[in-house]
């Protein structure tokens, strides 16, 4: 076998090897190679990653390499998604089926996985895939689904995905709880290793971790409520923060509510009514009952106010909340110390107070209405003979409503010092065995958070009672006010119940009135947002969202500023983001963060987002519709980047903007661009009814009269001309050459970027006034910096633009082709992260274009070496055209002033930079001089088309052209 040995033979051949026996015959690899003499690595991968798995330190089968939300719609779902980007290591090309035991271990771990219909679509289909044999993220797909499922939080949404590097996966999942997800994405990749190193997997323990990460991180029922009736009403909503602080509208529109405290809610107010005191002063002072009582800060103290007042008393601290120190009944000395002290735990100052006789209520006034009413019960038990009083507390804390603190509808029952003292009053203990049918009043307190219970009374409160808390809420100025009542019954008028207000809340719970105990559910929460957004409000800003390979950022620019003129726009660009024309950030913002910065600001009337595929595929949009979306084109770029494989992906990855368009809202595609045209027959698209408009730089594009035959709306160029057709109405609106950052109408691109802004604008509502002024008024080197800017250097002309793919530079190159006399240098690089093959095509264009090329290298190498790409490039044009001249200075500073230093007359240097500020500083010490256009013959025919009479913007022209 030895004399005899070939490599690529004992490849294949160990591909039919069990795995554990192709590492147990690697054992002595590195010997055997050494002994024939043979290179590791013309082996097998099979077999180096088996040698691999032997090296490895043990259990380290599997490395979790990032774990990212997307909160908003994405390329894989409509809702938010955890996005877990798995290495598999040495367990790469290792299906479900080659590891021996494997599936039915898992299957008895988690029999629900038989209920998982994953791409066969019925039950059992992930058993079946399983079966067959799938790679191990896929599993771990299925295995963190089924573990949320398990612990409360059902969702059925997966997929895995190649992430363009070997052994990299993509694990997406739908979550209902971010953290709680997160955490069972983790586990699903511990079991899949326990079960590879034959380990026990403690499953019930699992569950535990899951079940109360959840609980702790979950919005609490009012919160939950409020995000739901938001939800309800079409209003956006999210969580800041992982707090219960929600936001809800975009821009000018937009609203903040901490639980039951609105962004109405006034400072003051809330001061106020956190001081107890000082809450019953005012309220007594306006006539409003209250109970006696002063505030101490001894037990000296506590005990001569108790003296002064008859009968027993109530001690709470000074500005508490939640039933926290509070303490009823009381009236021997050693209860007023104890309680004083309790009470001394939340605040410095102690209130003593009469004990009102009466029933405990709670009252939510709401925009200064009555809104609902509950009777409030302190937590108890009922006796059953058999068990003691800690085991019934244990049963009632065991009920499915009841959770720790706030975040179940009720809570369970805390066994602390006030609990245990009210026992012994009532002579038991937590080992005592409650007689059949007895009732123990475990604690004074009626909050719910003690424990407590609730019965709604809304329907039965009497209207004089109802004034008088409509009355507290507006003597306090609080919005949203919660009211504590003393009464005999709330059905009774205010002088028959003997009411009095024993405290008033600015931030009350809404769980007794959402889900009572007892009696009729109030839809609170639904009122509270009423209040924010009345009916009929709205709570969005129009937006409208730019996409594709080319184009995106001069137009967003142009709808900016067409849009700017009648209301404060909000713009995220390729450069920064900004707010009116103020720049409040600075770097590549196309992502849905940027996004975020201008809907979470007030200031915003519009917004305007340019939406790149980076931000797109990490990170999803930043809102869950648009009032517009417009695709200017989808060309090869980034192919080899991110898993990104062909054209096909890029198409589905920017069809997110044309999918997120608005129930009856615009999608503006270009009818030039094949794949851009085609997404108005995607199914996703047409989930939704929109209407589509169509733009053309040619008046005979076949597509574009197929639109209009059928009655559509366009934007396209004829004779010259920019023409609008809106509801079978033509209009000409302006000339190409008055398109100063188009060069006079030369830089084909540049038109067809404005009719995608013009179509845009319009359907933003913009006037056609406004859209004129607009376009004629924009300048390309001050309003759209590094997109065809130009200028005089010396006896030359400079150039500077972001082509960085083929048809960007193509675009270039017919521009160029406009002065036929004129020497063409480039100062030329290409970003690393794209496939050799899209590099290649780029360099071709560029050998074609251009006379002279200075190559450079990109500041970010983006994982290539330094010179990698250079070299491919000038390798890829001594092919293509030996005879240029061809210059490699990889500093992209020094080869752009070899550039300058060498520039002569006639002469035309296009600078396709990487970094623009950089490029611009150094470009200052030669003194370049903006300019509008390179003074050429001929414009003869851009003449001619000055001498027509312009019609008003706002008049139809009767017709251009015989269309049907």
């Amino acid at each position: 076998f030895l004399v005899h040995f070939d490599a690529r033979l004992f490849g294949s051949a160990a591909k039919r090897f069990s795995l554990s026996e192709t590492i147990h015959f690697s054992q002595n690899w590195s010997w055997l190679c050494n002994l024939m003499q043979i290179d590791k690595m013309v082996m097998d991968p099979v077999l180096r990653r088996a040698l691999c798995a032997r090296q490895k330190p043990k259990g380290i089968y599997m490395k979790i390499l990032s774990l990212r939300t997307i909160n908003g719609p994405n390329v894989y779902h409509s809702l938010p998604v955890l996005v877990m980007k798995l290495n598999l290591l040495q367990w790469t090309d290792s299906g479900s089926h080659q590891l021996p035991g494997f599936n039915s271990k898992l299957l008895s771990i988690l029999p629900g996985l038989i209920e998982h219909t994953c791409s066969p679509g019925v039950r059992g289909g992930f058993c079946q895939r399983l079966e067959r044999g799938t790679y191990l993220a896929h599993t771990a797909e299925h295995i963190a689904i089924e573990l949320s499922c398990l612990c409360g939080m059902p969702v059925r949404y997966g997929k895995t995905r190649f992430a363009g590097v070997e052994g990299h996966y993509n694990v997406i999942v739908r979550f209902l709880n971010e953290e709680a997800m997160s955490l069972c994405l983790k586990k699903a990749v511990e079991l899949i290793e326990a079960l590879l190193l034959n380990k026990n997997f403690a499953m019930e323990k699992t569950l535990q971790q899951i079940r109360r990460l959840e609980k702790e991180t979950k919005l609490g029922p009012s919160g939950q409520a409020l995000w739901d009736a938001a939800i309800r009403r079409n209003i956006p909503v999210r969580r800041l923060a992982h707090h219960s602080l929600l936001e809800l509208g975009y821009g000018k529109y937009l609203r903040r509510l901490q639980a039951a405290v609105s962004d109405r809610t006034g400072l003051i107010a809330a001061d106020l009514v956190q001081d107890k005191n000082a809450t019953k002063s005012l309220l007594a002072e306006n006539g409003i009952p209250v109970p006696e009582g002063v505030v101490v800060h001894t037990e000296e103290e506590a005990l001569l106010a108790q003296q002064n007042l008859a009968g027993l008393c109530a001690i709470k601290p000074g500005d508490g909340h939640h039933g926290n120190g509070v303490s009823l009944n009381l009236k021997s000395w050693e209860d007023i110390q104890r309680a004083f002290w309790e009470a001394k735990k939340f605040s410095n100052e102690v209130l003593i107070e009469e004990m009102c006789e009466g029933k405990d209520f709670r009252v939510l006034v709401i925009n200064g209405k009555f809104s609902a009413a509950a009777e409030r019960s302190p937590p108890s038990i009922k006796g059953d003979g058999v068990s003691t009083v800690l085991q019934l507390i244990e049963k009632i804390n065991q009920e499915p409503g009841r959770g720790e603190g706030h975040s179940s509808v009720l809570s369970e029952i805390e066994i602390d010092d006030l609990l245990l003292e009210n026992l012994k009053k009532q002579n038991l203990n937590m080992d005592l065995v409650p007689t059949a049918n007895q009732v123990v009043i475990l604690k004074e307190n009626a909050n719910l958070s003690s424990g407590g219970t609730a019965l709604d009374v809304t329907s039965t409160v009497h209207p004089e009672i109802r004034a008088v808390c409509e009355r507290i809420s507006r003597i306090l100025g609080l919005d949203i006010c919660g009211i504590d009542l003393i009464a005999s019954s709330l059905s009774l008028s205010r002088l028959e119940s003997r009411m009095k207000v024993i405290e008033v809340n600015a931030c009350p719970g809404l769980r007794m009135h959402l889900a009572p105990s007892d009696g009729t559910a109030r839809p609170v929460a639904d009122e509270i947002i009423q209040m924010l957004y009345p009916l009929g409000a709205i709570s969005r800003i129009p937006i409208v969202a730019v996409t594709g390979t080319n184009g995106k950022t001069t137009t967003v620019r142009l709808i900016h500023k067409i849009l700017s003129q009648s209301a404060c726009v909000g713009l995220t660009t390729s450069d920064g983001v900004y707010i009116g024309n103020e720049q409040i950030a600075t770097g590549d913002t196309t992502g849905p963060q940027s996004a975020r910065m201008l809907l979470s600001d007030s200031s915003v009337e519009k917004a305007v987002f340019e939406v790149a595929r980076g931000g797109l595929l990490r990170g999803g949009l930043a809102y869950d519709h648009s009032d517009v979306g417009i695709i200017t084109n989808i060309r090869p770029d980034h192919i080899g980047q991110d898993g990104i494989e062909d054209l096909e992906d890029l198409v589905w990855i920017k069809s997110l903007v044309a999918d997120s368009v608005k129930e009856n809202g615009v999608l503006i595609l270009n009818a030039d661009d094949e794949q851009s045209a085609k997404l108005q027959f995607r199914p996703s698209v047409q989930k939704r009814r929109k209407k589509f408009i169509f733009y053309s730089l040619s008046a005979n594009n076949p597509l574009l009269l197929q639109h209009l035959i059928a009655g559509g709306d366009a934007c396209w160029l004829e004779d010259g001309w920019i023409v609008y057709r809106e509801n079978l109405k033509l209009y000409r609106l302006i000339a190409s050459i008055d398109l100063a950052f188009a060069l006079g109408g030369l830089a084909k691109f540049q038109v067809s970027n404005a009719l995608a802004a013009v179509a845009g604008a319009r359907s933003m509502h913009a006037s056609f006034d406004e859209i004129v002024a607009g376009l004629r008024s924009f300048s390309s080197t001050f309003e759209n910096s590094g997109r065809l800017n130009l200028y005089k250097v010396g006896e030359g002309y400079l150039i500077l633009d972001y082509g960085h793919n083929p048809d960007a530079i193509t675009a270039i190159g017919e521009l160029l082709s406009q002065w036929k006399n004129f020497r063409k240098t480039a100062v030329f690089g290409l970003p690393g992260d794209r496939a050799d093959h899209v590099l290649e095509m780029s360099a071709q264009k560029v050998s074609e274009i251009f006379d002279c090329l200075i190559l450079r290298d990109d500041l970010d190498l983006r994982g290539r070496k330094p010179g990698e790409v250079p070299d491919l490039i000038a390798a890829m044009i001594k092919q293509t055209k030996p005879e240029m001249v061809c210059k490699k200075i990889l500093d992209e500073e020094a080869a752009l002033k070899e550039a300058m230093s060498q520039i002569r007359k006639d002469e035309i240097v296009v600078v396709f930079y990487d970094v623009f500020p950089a490029v611009m500083q150094m470009l200052r010490q030669y003194d370049p001089v903006p300019i509008s256009m390179i003074p050429l013959e001929p414009f003869t025919a851009m003449s001619e088309i000055r001498t027509w009479t312009e019609p008003q913007p706002s008049e139809p022209i009767l017709s251009m052209r015989a269309y049907p």
